[in-house]
């Protein structure tokens, strides 16, 4: 299948999404409740799904201009390496509901523990797939079976967690309108929620609600801000600071930063 200009390896293990193995060569997921397994031999890439084409093409973003959205990026020397260094790497377009509710767990996690609560809840309140895996539950399902959120090991997650499926149940948040709504106004529209704070809010508006402006901030990220354009100060400053200098395409930017980071993080923990 033709999914344009990608390197899964890059995509797939960035922090992103949290339901991606390899084994043997091979990448293997749940997208919107079906099994998806791929493997890339250079540009060709082979795969193995009951989704259909156009829906792997729009979770893997294929719509992206990606020429246009790296050349405009690529305009500051800093993001220019890593665009050569990283090259594949892609944004995804996920459920928002399974994004959201994600990252949720993922405050003051790290990826192992993230991916960790995710697979429990899965397995805990999701349907069973062929192949033995756990699709993501529906929030009908966390709610019908809250009692044993308590046993996913969730910590203090747990309520905001139920309680979030149980606000998306009740229709008290409207994924497509703040998919259509500015930026600012989608973040707004999240934060609302016990458990979404600004930086989950921007990997959920970025990852699932087409906003690529939003620039998920970390530690990491804010020390390398600081680093490369002596930029500092609250969250809100370095955010606003990023989307105007990088422009309506920053979200690109910053999970580039990111893996770059990341990958240093991993090397420094390797000579340890």
């Amino acid at each position: 299948m033709d999914l344009g200009p990608i390197d899964l390896d890059h995509t797939l293990s960035c922090g992103q999404a949290f339901r991606w193995k390899k084994r043997d060569g091979r990448w293997s997921g749940i997208v919107a409740g079906e099994e998806v397994v791929l493997e890339q031999d250079g540009d060709e890439i082979d795969v193995q799904t009951g989704l259909s084409e156009r829906e792997l093409r729009d979770y893997f973003r294929c719509d992206d201009d990606i020429t246009s959205i790296f050349k405009e990026i690529g305009k500051d020397r800093y993001v220019a390496g890593l665009l050569r260094k990283y090259q594949g790497l892609r944004i995804l377009r996920q459920d928002p509901w399974e994004c959201s509710a994600s990252f949720i767990l993922a405050t003051y996690a790290n990826v192992p523990r993230i991916i960790q609560m995710v697979e429990n809840v899965c397995r805990t309140f999701g349907t069973r797939l062929p192949e033995g895996s756990y699709a993501f539950p529906t929030p009908e399902q966390i709610i019908k079976k809250s009692d044993e959120a308590g046993t996913c090991g969730l910590g203090y997650r747990c309520a905001r967690f139920v309680q979030f499926a149980r606000s998306v149940h009740l229709g008290e948040i409207d994924f497509n309108m703040l998919k259509r709504a500015s930026y600012q106004d989608c973040v707004d529209g999240l934060i609302r929620f016990d458990g979404i704070g600004n930086k989950v809010a921007d990997c959920v508006a970025i990852f699932s609600l087409d906003h690529l402006e939003a620039f998920p901030i970390d530690v990491r990220i804010g020390r390398a801000i600081e680093q490369q354009y002596e930029v500092q100060g609250s969250y809100r400053k370095v955010s606003e600071w990023a989307r105007q200098h990088f422009g309506r395409y920053a979200g690109y930017a910053q999970e580039y930063i990111y893996y770059d980071q990341d990958a240093r993080n991993r090397s420094v923990s390797r000579r340890r």
